[in-house]
C-alpha cells in the first residue's frame, strides 16, 4: 500500500552548514566546483569530509558498517548540530543513519541517486552492466579505469578529459586498496534503512539518465517515506557533476519554502 506524502513541515536552518558525504570508493575532491557553488547561493558554510579508506583518510580501514562510518566522520568533522546532510549514493546511506541515530543534529535531510537494501532488489541498487564493468575495471590502468568510471557516472561530457585527468591524479597520491573497496561494498549492500524518515525535512532527487544505480531506488525512498521526490530528466550517477546549477537550485527552493 503506498504511503500517503509526508505533509509535516519543519522549521529548516537555512544558517546552518551543509555536509557532504560522498559514495562508493570517492573522496572529498571528488565534489568538483560543487561545494563552492552551494556555499555562495545559500551563504553558509560546507563541509566535504572524507571517509576512512578514500582521499586523506586512504591509510585507514573502510569500516564494514555504515553506521562505523558515521562515526568516524562526525569524528573528522568535529562539529556538533544543528547540520544540513547532503548524501551521493553511499554517502546517502551515511547521512541516513546520521539522521536515524541523532535526528537532534540534523535539521535536512536530502539523499542523491541513493538506494536501500530493504527498499530495492540487488539489481536495481546496482546495474549488473554496471557492476561487471567496475569488477572489470580493477585489472586496468589508473587512467583507464577512471575513463571507464566517468563513462559510468556522467553523462555531461564536455570535460570528460580534464575531471579524468583530475581523478587519475587523485588516485595516484590516496590510492584506494582494492581491501578497502570490498568492504564499503559490503558495509552499502549490509545497510538497512529506517521505514519512516529519520527528520521531517528529507528531499530525494535523482538523475534519470543513471547508469550505476537504478533511479527506481530514489523512487522507491521517497515513496516509501513520503517524502518529495524531485528528478532531473537527464543526468547520470554524478548528479552535482552533470546538473551542480540545477542540485544548487532545487536546494535554495527547497530550503525556502
Amino acid at each position: 500500500m503506498p504511503i500517503e506524502k509526508n505533509e509535516q513541515k519543519t522549521e529548516l536552518k537555512n544558517d546552518a552548514p551543509w555536509i557532504l558525504l560522498r559514495g562508493l570508493a570517492r573522496e572529498s575532491r571528488h565534489w568538483g566546483d560543487f561545494p563552492e557553488q552551494l556555499s555562495t547561493a545559500l551563504g553558509v558554510e560546507v563541509f566535504c569530509p572524507d571517509t576512512p579508506g578514500n582521499g586523506r583518510l586512504n591509510g585507514e580501514a573502510s569500516p564494514l558498517s555504515i553506521s562505523a562510518t558515521l562515526e568516524r566522520v562526525r569524528r573528522e568533522i568535529g562539529y556538533r548540530a544543528p547540520v544540513n546532510l547532503l548524501g551521493l549514493s553511499m554517502g546517502g546511506m551515511i547521512a541516513t543513519e546520521w539522521a536515524r541515530l541523532y535526528p537532534q543534529e540534523v535539521s535536512a535531510l536530502v539523499l542523491a541517486n541513493s538506494s536501500f537494501g530493504n527498499f530495492s532488489p540487488p539489481w536495481k541498487r546496482l546495474w549488473p552492466n554496471a557492476f561487471l564493468s567496475l569488477m572489470g575495471s580493477l585489472r586496468l590502468t589508473t587512467e583507464q579505469r577512471e575513463v571507464r568510471v566517468f563513462d559510468l557516472i556522467c553523462e555531461r561530457s564536455e570535460d570528460r578529459q580534464a575531471r579524468v585527468d583530475e581523478w587519475v591524479g587523485y588516485s595516484l597520491e590516496c590510492p584506494l586498496s582494492p581491501s578497502n573497496f570490498a568492504r564499503q561494498l559490503a558495509a552499502a549492500a549490509r545497510f538497512r534503512a529506517p521505514d519512516q524518515t529519520p527528520v521531517a525535512n528529507t528531499l530525494v532527487i535523482s538523475g534519470l539518465g543513471d547508469r550505476l544505480v537504478n533511479p527506481d531506488c530514489s523512487a522507491a525512498i521517497a515513496r516509501r517515506w513520503g517524502v518529495e521526490l524531485r528528478a532531473h530528466p537527464e543526468a547520470g550517477h554524478d548528479l552535482t557533476h552533470d546538473a551542480g546549477e540545477w542540485v544548487v537550485d532545487t536546494l535554495v527552493e527547497w530550503g525556502g519554502r
